[in-house]
């Protein structure tokens, strides 16, 4: 009888084993200068890749994909169709096995979109369109709920797909470059109260992170993804201001460089020890 437990006691392990579980949720907020690229590796090691940058990013994105083991993208997600999100995103298609792709349901008339399209279609790869209220069951204790568009509209920024990552007992924010009249929505549809993660709307813009919409999520931790002394003055000074005035831990990767998140689902922390003014 003994024998038998053992030997049992054995294959329990070498099942648990096999499932090559880590041990956290990882968020690599990858510096692509101005334009955002985001990879979150579950614990189950899956990889969702958010974005890609712009077409003179595609091999920064496709190196740090490297650097992390990454072979196979699960899930794809271009948040909307300017060029400093999707550009980047068809060298990524070509060099890597993709299971799933998805963004909002709209055209647009960009080389890079162009070139987007032709590579999914070299690689028969179907794309899947993202609205308000639809749910990616991603594995045990992570859902992805999408919270934006209701609609297609003119505006690309508008049509950003923009969800909730929710894992145990934390939640994170994804907005692409979501504005003001996606937050009111939101806010009117979703219950989005003490967020803990939020990446900040369009770069820190201040078309984006309206006052109601940061009272509303009050986020710990906020990302912002832009260049480094960029033309566009991103992040803007009031933003950076009402994020400070919560008490809400800024990161940017223009001063930072690629950032990397770990949450086993009680807390977020990250392994280095970031020391910086987050208003210069």
């Amino acid at each position: 009888m003994r024998s038998i437990i053992f030997s049992l006691i054995l294959i329990i392990i070498s099942l648990l084993s096999g499932c090559d579980k880590v041990s956290h949720l990882e968020i690599h907020i990858i510096d692509v200068g101005q334009g955002d690229s985001i990879l979150i590796q579950t614990p189950y090691n899956k990889n969702i890749l958010i974005d890609g940058g712009d077409e003179d990013s595609d091999n920064i994105v496709k190196r740090y994909l490297k650097k992390q083991n990454v072979d196979v993208i699960d899930y794809l997600i271009a948040t909307h169709h300017d060029s400093d999100h999707i550009g980047g995103l068809d060298n990524i298609i070509n060099n890597f096995k993709v299971k799933s792709i998805y963004m909002p349901e709209y055209k647009h008339d960009s080389t890079s979109y162009s070139n987007l399209i032709s590579a999914c279609s070299n690689k028969n790869l179907s794309i899947n369109y993202l609205y308000k209220n639809d749910t990616l069951h991603i594995e045990d204790n992570i859902i992805l709920s999408v919270l934006s568009p209701s609609f297609i509209q003119k505006d690309s920024n508008l049509n950003s797909i923009v969800f909730k990552l929710s894992y145990l007992n934390k939640s994170f924010l994804f907005t692409g470059d979501a504005e003001e009249p996606n937050e009111i929505d939101i806010i009117n549809s979703f219950d989005i109260k003490d967020i803990d993660f939020l990446k900040v709307g369009h770069h820190g813009s201040s078309s984006s992170s309206s006052d109601l919409f940061l009272d509303e999520v009050n986020p710990d931790i906020a990302v912002i993804s832009c260049g480094y002394k960029n033309q566009y003055g991103h992040p803007h000074r009031n933003i950076l201001e009402n994020l400070s005035n919560k008490n809400t831990l800024v990161y940017r990767t223009d001063i930072l460089g690629d950032i990397v998140f770990y949450s086993d689902g009680d807390i977020i922390y990250t392994k280095n020890n970031y020391e910086y003014n987050t208003h210069k």
